[in-house]
């Protein structure tokens, strides 16, 4: 298969290049088009009315002065224009992507970006917090990523691939198995603000924002839960953002506005 990789960690990033290197090693055509540096936390967010710069690093990587979706929008727009992809492939990402985060992270953002445009995407990440683990158990948790990676297109044809949905895969450290979950729940971490102090203005505040990991079990067919346990997870993830049962409560309402 000819796959495209992209990612929110940059280019030069380690999960990018453990997945790069076994989807090689197992005979799939290569083509990265990913940023050229750290861009967590875009989302799905895209360039609009600025110029994008392309620098060709190698016949099969590009680095993109842009989002993980502007990437991917080029890759499959311009840049492959003449050699489409077979699957969309956004990871290995640093850190998990679980539960109500997705919404934060620019590599879910860019498999979306994918399946919008109709293309099969995955989503993958693995914990890389050191988290209970060591250098080696990290090391090891982006290379199970990677292999279930492989795994999922090697028997790809076998699934009836839902439209509009990108398959997001997360492997914690040391994880023994996987098992297919929601994608819900609630955030993996709480976020918190350090406050640095300006050196020219006093008026002025300079915040870095981040977050604090908190790992409770709550409802176990849940990704959130599932990870925090150990075990990997796949899990089916809408592109398209609507709640069919809360529109049949917001109908009942609809009663009491007038225009």
């Amino acid at each position: 298969m000819h796959l495209l990789l992209s990612n929110d960690d940059g280019y030069k990033a380690k999960g990018m290049q453990v997945l790069m290197s076994h989807l090689k090693s197992l005979g799939h055509k290569i083509t990265v088009v990913a940023p050229n540096g750290e861009r967590s936390g875009k989302s799905h967010a895209m360039t609009f009315y600025e110029p994008i710069r392309v620098k060709k690093i190698s016949e099969e990587v590009y680095a993109v002065d842009g989002t993980p979706a502007d990437c991917v929008a080029l890759a499959l727009g311009q840049i492959l224009e003449g050699d489409k992809p077979d699957f969309v492939i956004s990871g290995i990402n640093h850190g998990m992507n679980v539960g109500i985060d997705v919404n934060y992270s620019g590599t879910v953002g860019a498999a979306t970006e994918a399946a919008m445009i109709g293309y099969k995407a995955i989503a993958v990440s693995a914990d890389s917090d050191n988290r209970g683990g060591s250098e080696k158990d990290v090391d090891e948790a982006f290379l199970t990523a990677a292999q279930l990676v492989g795994q999922v297109l090697e028997h790809a044809h076998k699934l009836e691939w839902p439209r509009l949905e990108i398959l997001n895969i997360n492997v914690p450290i040391c994880a023994k198995t996987a098992a297919i979950a929601d994608c819900g729940g609630e955030s993996l971490y709480v976020p918190n603000f350090d406050e640095m102090i300006p050196k020219d203005n006093k008026n002025i505040k300079i915040y870095l924002i981040g977050g604090v990991s908190r790992f409770e079990p709550q409802d176990m067919s849940q990704d959130v839960s599932l990870v925090s346990s150990g075990i990997a997870t796949l899990s089916f993830v809408q592109a398209k953002q609507s709640s069919t049962e809360s529109n049949k409560k917001l109908e009942r309402f609809l009663g009491n506005l007038k225009l």
